[in-house]
């Protein structure tokens, strides 16, 4: 049979797809799908049938399926937010949804083209130059994924030494010789391009260039810029030091890596040479030489381009992945060299100093080439370091919306950011992440975004441990991926580990200032004040340590001090004209009177923030305080406002709205429709904050069922490392003493009260929330 869709053919007999005549390569197994899929006549299929009906003799896992509907993807140009041909039914399955038009094949001429001619891709005499055979597909996808149906030991290819010369265009050549023995799993140590062409605009650009074509490989694998750096430091250089071959080779050598690949760009005359040299960095045998000549200076992203791609196909990367993921340069950042110039100078300033000197290059190269999608992206995520919503949400939207200009890696990246950051849909984020593991096993990002925010955000805090785990094992020098395992501990209230993971990474010389947010944390939960003092010592000015501070203060009912480093927080991120985060320390100071002091004051603080930004957290927070204080009409305004504006947010949808509308249904006495509101909540009432619960227990203790109140409010206080010196910790345990109190459980009743009056011994006056404290308490006692 033949299917025709759009202007695809896909045909059963000669098992191939075409698109106007043109046949598109496809790995078989995905091809087969495709084909199951063209002909189910748009019903939904079950990811199981889909794995029966193509892996019917082979145990896979479900992973391989989501890399085979990512491939296709990618093949039908098909967007998976707005698709045309393939729809993820979400946990269920996937549906052909183009419109398909059956047909016989003996009614239909077959194609006058070569590729027609070729046998099935089962046949073992098939000899298509493009589409690889089934088995070598296979093999490179099974160990993409860890799964290894055979035997095989890797890519070793030999043979005698073969130096070709060939003329490509314009005196452009290149030299071939024999293929490097480097097998799927070495390292290679990319060092800096030797620039004698006299222009300056070649420095760092083009060996950022070679980074991007080479990081399209699934197979390939470089060593991270962090390892180089950390690398450098330990053999006594600084940490930006110009990457020679020769201190390149030694880095090789102490990372364990295989080969080291250096490059060059000379004049000729008029003309411009390109080379590329890979040597064993153990012996300096030279593996592989690769040289192309341009005429202009325009050409030589295009160059690079070429030579990238033959060194991977000489490397042992099989021609369907080669054919696959190998977006030319221009298209996978930019034709214009200044901008890859500011671009490639911001990633090294990253990698050395951090986001903040690295921010204005990024901005630099957007303004160069507004249609640089990869230099938006790193733009959205430096303003997302610095706490700025809005602009990284900016940001982050325009490089999706040019996602088409970037390479297939970096478009899993955009994908993810673009979940994460604008549209918040943790769903389409966790599924993205999943398949960008399993087409690029060694790229670290992926688990440090699912270990860093969705699995987190799903209270799935095992998962996001077990893969922040990952992060460091795929790449031992990022630091993301020790600072992820430290707070997934601290959630876990595995203290020593947290510890643990913050050391191994200073033992490695690795260093990023949220580590000393997180000792903070370590101290709070210890209670060792001491520790607290220090960690608020090294960082004086960083105004979130500043305004958690601020929230510990409170909790012992130091009111007035609060208030004071309230300010000080909020005065600090003024100061750095960062307005989103000032809104929402500003929302953080107003939720602090809202519990423990002036309500009308609380009010005020929460509509200051609001005039500084609409971004979700704030608004949720601002409409968290008004419910709290009384302003129903305007705290219901902003939470249908959030359910308008942040349709696809999973936490928005799934956790901060229920959240309102309860507390507002809890508020106007409808304890019962508080609780039905909440039932939504449930999968992630684990995510920060607990509020949700909270609800629940104030809910069921407003219906008279104190016991079922009293476990909800003590599973607050089993999780102290997601609570930390929220004021939860401290209502969550009143509203636990008052349950008992009501159940007729004194010395329960009793032990809460008296731990709360600890807590609060030297309460200022002005603290209501130990003044009810010691009125409930003092009531309490006088029952008889």
């Amino acid at each position: 049979m033949v299917y025709l869709f759009e202007k695809f053919r896909l045909d059963e007999k000669n098992f191939s797809l075409t698109r106007g005549g043109q046949r598109i390569s496809v790995e078989p197994k995905a091809l087969r799908v495709l084909l199951v899929l063209a002909a189910s006549g748009g019903r939904l299929l079950e990811k199981r049938v889909l794995l029966e009906a193509v892996w019917k003799d082979t145990f896979v896992e479900e992973t391989t399926l989501t890399r085979a509907i990512a491939v296709l993807r990618k093949n039908l140009g098909d967007d998976p937010r707005s698709p045309t041909y393939i729809e993820t039914i979400p946990t269920l399955g996937y549906r052909f949804i183009a419109p398909v038009e059956l047909v016989d094949r003996t009614e239909v001429e077959p194609l006058e083209t070569e590729s027609a001619q070729l046998g099935h891709p089962s046949d073992p005499i098939a000899t298509d130059p493009v589409v690889a055979s089934e088995s070598e597909v296979d093999r490179v996808a099974y160990t993409n994924i860890g799964v290894t149906p055979r035997s095989w030991a890797g890519f070793y290819v030999g043979g005698a030494l073969v130096v070709t010369l060939i003329t490509i265009f314009a005196g452009a050549h290149f030299v071939y010789r024999a293929r490097p023995s480097l097998g799927a799993k070495d390292t290679i140590v990319l060092a800096d391009f030797t620039n004698t062409s006299g222009d300056q605009l070649f420095d760092d650009t083009l060996r950022q260039g070679m980074v991007v074509q080479l990081e399209q490989s699934p197979i390939l694998h470089l060593v991270s810029e962090p390892r180089i750096r950390r690398t450098l430091r330990l053999m006594g250089r600084a940490p930006d030091s110009s990457l020679t071959p020769d201190l390149a080779r030694e880095v090789c050598q102490r990372v364990g890596g295989a080969a080291i690949l250096d490059g060059s760009i000379s004049r000729a005359g008029t003309e411009y040479v390109l080379g590329l040299r890979a040597q064993n960095c153990e012996t300096g045998e030279l593996l592989d030489v690769e040289q192309v000549q341009v005429g202009r200076k325009e050409d030589v992203l295009g160059a690079l381009s070429r030579i990238a791609t033959k060194f991977r196909t000489r490397v042992g990367e099989s021609v369907a992945s080669v054919t696959t993921f190998d977006t030319p340069l221009a298209e996978a950042t930019t034709p214009s060299l200044d901008a890859l110039k500011a671009f490639s100078q911001g990633i090294k300033l990253f990698n050395t100093t951090g986001s903040g000197q690295a921010l204005p290059l990024f901005k630099r190269a957007t303004e160069l080439d507004p249609d640089f999608a990869m230099a938006h992206a790193w733009l959205g995520r430096m303003y997302a370091d610095f706490g700025e919503e809005s602009l990284s949400i900016e940001s982050t939207r325009k490089s999706y919306q040019l996602r088409e200009r970037a390479s297939d890696r970096e478009r899993f990246s955009i994908d993810a950011s673009y979940d994460l950051l604008v549209s918040g849909n943790l769903l389409k984020a966790r599924d993205t992440c999943e398949a960008w593991v399993h087409m690029y096993p060694r790229d670290s990002f992926p688990h440090a975004f699912l270990s860093g925010t969705i699995y987190p955000a799903f209270g799935q805090y095992e998962k996001a441990f077990d893969e922040a785990k990952k992060t460091i094992e795929v790449d031992p020098d990022f630091v993301a991926g020790y600072r992820n395992l430290a707070l997934n501990s601290i959630a876990l209230n595995r203290l020593q580990d947290a510890a643990e993971a913050i050391q191994q990474a200073s033992d490695r010389k690795l260093f990023v200032a949220s580590f000393i947010t997180d000792r903070y944390w370590i101290a709070f939960l210890k209670g060792n004040t001491i520790n607290m003092k220090l960690a608020l010592e090294q960082a004086p000015t960083n105004p979130w340590l500043v305004n958690y501070e601020a929230f510990s203060l409170a909790r012992s009912g130091h009111l007035a001090s609060a208030r004071e480093m309230s300010r000080r927080a909020v005065n600090l991120s003024r100061q750095a004209s960062r307005r989103d985060t000032q809104a929402q320390l500003e929302v953080a100071g107003s939720l602090l009177e809202a519990f423990y002091g002036d309500p009308h004051a609380a009010r005020n603080l929460a509509m200051g923030a609001l005039r500084l930004s609409t971004g979700k957290n704030t608004e949720f927070g601002v409409a968290s305080v008004l419910a709290m204080t009384g302003d129903a009409s305007q705290a219901l305004r902003l939470t249908e406002d959030l359910a308008a504006r942040f349709q696809e947010d999973t936490i928005v949808q799934y956790n901060y709205v229920p959240q309102l509308r309860a507390l507002l249904a809890l508020k106007n006495h409808e304890p019962n429709r508080a609780l039905d509101l909440l039932q939504v909540s449930s999968s992630y009432e684990l995510s920060q904050p607990l509020y949700p619960i909270y609800i629940r227990g104030e809910a069921l203790l407003a219906m008279g069922r104190a016991s079922e109140a009293a476990a909800e409010f003590q599973k607050i206080l089993d999780h102290p490392g997601l609570v930390m010196n929220d004021p939860l910790s401290v209502i969550a345990r009143l509203e636990l003493g008052k349950s008992y109190a009501l159940l007729g459980n004194r010395v329960e009743a009793k032990t809460n009260y008296e731990n709360l009056l600890s807590m609060l011994n030297d309460a200022d006056e002005t603290t209501k929330i130990a003044t009810q404290v010691r009125t409930e308490y003092a009531k309490m006692m006088s029952w008889r």
